[in-house]
């Protein structure tokens, strides 16, 4: 006796709508860099993408990625449009091939001057924000570090023959009202690494100011440091552009020194392509810039 067939079982409908935009997503932006970046830059290289692509942003931007093309195959086209074209510009902009040019452009504002091919500058003024408390209270280099490095690395060379180191923290004032200590004060920070560089402290001096603005405005007060001398600015090359413009609108004569620049020369990788927050953080950095030049502090 012939037994009945068995009926053919269907699959949910969102099991049919999801694999493929799925499996097509993970393998142009997974499968893909993975496999060109083995082929090009070997086992090193390749771990690192991974290490990468575990991230949460990573992994954030391809689920948002898959869920759009999932509602683009069910027909629901506004809000599929919607997340794969947000998530393909939160891509682009935290990637390294986009930042680099962004910040490549931003610190070709203005031309640094070269120390090595002039006469000893009188004066060089270095801007806060290079510097750090450690743990045991030693000042430390900071994120910006190279601002104060290569103003000891001047004057050690005799291309400097006093320097200027500005900052001091902020006030709390009302219910919160507290004074920090003199050791929190950039300027302070700043002093005491050159000091222990071996620089003479006759030839360090501070100014207040608790951003640029107020920094500038300063120096202003403080002409014989550079007007008809040769005063050199330091800060940082994406900083420059916007330091620049305050000490011009104060009416202050200086020279910009670049330094701490974050483009360099390299060669190109497949992880340029790829997104990370340490990129996304360093472009917010020319945004808060721009957005500063825009106010004019």
């Amino acid at each position: 006796m012939r037994s009945p067939s068995k009926p053919d079982i269907a699959l949910p409908e969102w099991n049919k709508s999801w694999l493929k935009p799925v499996v097509w997503i993970g393998f142009c932006t997974v499968l893909l860099p993975l496999t060109f970046t083995a082929i090009l830059s070997g086992k090193s290289t390749t771990e690192k993408m991974l290490t990468g692509m575990a991230q949460p942003l990573f992994v954030a931007i391809v689920a948002t990625m898959a869920i759009g093309a999932t509602l683009l195959r069910r027909g629901e086209r506004s809000m599929g449009w919607l997340l794969l074209i947000g998530a393909c510009i939160l891509w682009c902009v935290s990637s390294g091939f986009v930042v680099k040019r962004v910040f490549s452009y931003w610190e070709s504002r203005f031309e640094s001057v070269e120390p090595s091919a002039n006469q000893p500058f009188d004066y060089v003024v270095v801007l806060g924000g290079g510097t750090g408390i450690a743990p045991d209270g030693r000042a430390q280099f900071g994120g910006a570090g190279d601002r104060v490095g290569y103003a000891a690395q001047l004057f050690l060379a005799g291309k400097a023959k006093n320097l200027v180191t500005t900052g001091d923290t902020l006030v709390l004032t009302g219910v919160l009202a507290r004074e920090f200590e003199a050791k929190y004060d950039p300027s302070e920070q700043t002093r005491q690494i050159w000091k222990d560089l071996g620089i003479p402290g006759d030839v360090i001096f501070e100014l207040p100011g608790q951003n640029t603005s107020s920094e500038m405005a300063a120096l202003k007060e403080r002409p014989e440091w550079w007007k008809d001398k040769r005063c050199g600015l330091i800060t940082s090359a994406f900083h420059m552009p916007r330091a620049l413009k305050l000490a011009e609108r104060v009416g202050v004569q200086v020279s910009p020194i670049g330094a701490d620049y974050r483009t360099g020369k390299g060669s190109f990788m497949i992880k340029d392509l790829m997104p990370d927050t340490g990129e996304l953080e360093r472009l917010q950095l020319i945004i808060k810039e721009w957005i500063g030049m825009r106010i004019g502090r």
